[in-house]
């Protein structure tokens, strides 16, 4: 059978798709097929840069200069890169970030690690017209966000331990993304901000994870339009949470207790799906929950009498429609009420208890 190359003599936009799901560090090496695919790659819409342990970080960066200096779409749907090893020269990192924003990137995703010196954006990032999704990791990463930012097409935004110039930095970027859907942060003991503030009306999803019991720290979120929330911050102060009449779905890690009042836990009660992390069960017996369906409870008891399971009983009672609970123990102490479950309420559910 004769070698026919069926391939090359595919379209030219059916192969820059393709090339578009491959490492452009593998792109790159089609240019030497043949004449018909010298220029072809550098047409691909979709750039992914990425270092391993076995290469040093000079080839990282020189594919990256090289590559984009012959670079010839005019859009560009993606630039992702992704470098494990410390490199000396910042520079490289603004030059990359402006070329995207420049040929109008939807999205950015940059994920290093510390740096020796302070890393910043450039100012152009925050006024991109074109930006869908923005993802920042990188702990000296300088979040400087100018006076009159505009990202009036993000829909994600990732921050994930970078730094922040002040107190308000991150409020003038959030305050100046109307159309932000999806935000997730997670925050890094030394980022500058002390009260984090997320005041989004368009946002429906949000995932925020602080776990340094050290920081004094406190928490605003004012997003009524959410939906999905996922909340990790076990020692931080979480009584500035407004009401989220849409909220469905939330995942809740805390372990200081709560106030009287319950205000905090009062804001879950639209939800349908409800996982907490808890160090006792008193707090949430009180609060209606009329369209809870499934309820995952993790019980870090501190002593015997915050390991009582009668407070449950309210809670059954006041979740009507409830069907699946689950309730995790990790204690030294195990202690059951004497006054029994609802044995006919439980029947239709599907309870599980575990202990450890």
């Amino acid at each position: 059978m004769s070698c026919e190359d069926r391939i090359s003599a595919l379209h030219d936009d059916l192969l820059l798709k393709i090339l578009s799901e491959i490492p452009t560090k593998d792109v790159v090496t089609t240019m030497v097929l043949s004449k018909r695919w010298s220029l072809v790659w550098t047409m691909v819409p979709k750039l992914e840069y990425k270092d391993t342990r076995k290469e040093g970080d000079k080839s990282v960066w020189y594919l990256l200069d090289k590559s984009l200096q012959l670079h010839k779409a005019t859009v560009l749907e993606s630039l992702h890169i992704q470098v494990e090893r410390q490199f000396c020269d910042d520079t490289d990192v603004g030059k990359c970030v402006s070329y995207a924003v420049d040929h109008k990137v939807r999205e950015l995703a940059l994920i290093l690690p510390s740096q020796p010196k302070i890393l910043q954006l450039p100012s152009n990032v925050y006024t991109s017209k074109t930006l869908v999704k923005l993802t920042l990791s990188c702990r000296t990463l300088v979040v400087d966000v100018p006076s009159l930012p505009c990202l009036p097409s993000l829909l994600t935004l990732v921050l994930l331990n970078v730094v922040y110039k002040d107190q308000n930095s991150h409020v003038r970027l959030l305050s100046n993304c109307p159309a932000l859907r999806h935000l997730e942060v997670q925050r890094n003991k030394s980022d500058n901000v002390t009260r984090f503030i997320v005041k989004v009306p368009s946002l429906k999803s949000f995932t925020y994870m602080q776990i340094d019991e050290r920081a004094a720290r406190s928490f605003v979120l004012d997003s009524p339009g959410l939906r999905l929330l996922t909340l990790g911050d076990p020692y931080g102060d979480l009584d500035s949470i407004q009401n989220m009449p849409h909220l469905e779905w939330a995942t809740v890690c805390h372990f200081l207790p709560y106030p009287n009042d319950n205000k905090f836990l009062r804001s879950f009660s639209s939800v349908r799906i409800l996982w907490l992390t808890l160090t006792e069960v008193a707090c949430c017996s009180a609060i209606q929950f009329p369209q809870l369906m499934k309820f995952t409870l993790h019980l870090h008891c501190l002593d015997d009498l915050d390991c009582s399971l009668e407070p449950l009983l309210l809670f059954l009672h006041n979740s009507p429609v409830l069907k699946v609970l689950m309730i995790n123990y990790v204690s030294n102490f195990l202690h059951v009420p004497q006054t029994s479950f609802n044995f006919d309420r439980l029947c239709k559910l599907n309870f599980l208890l575990v202990a450890f």
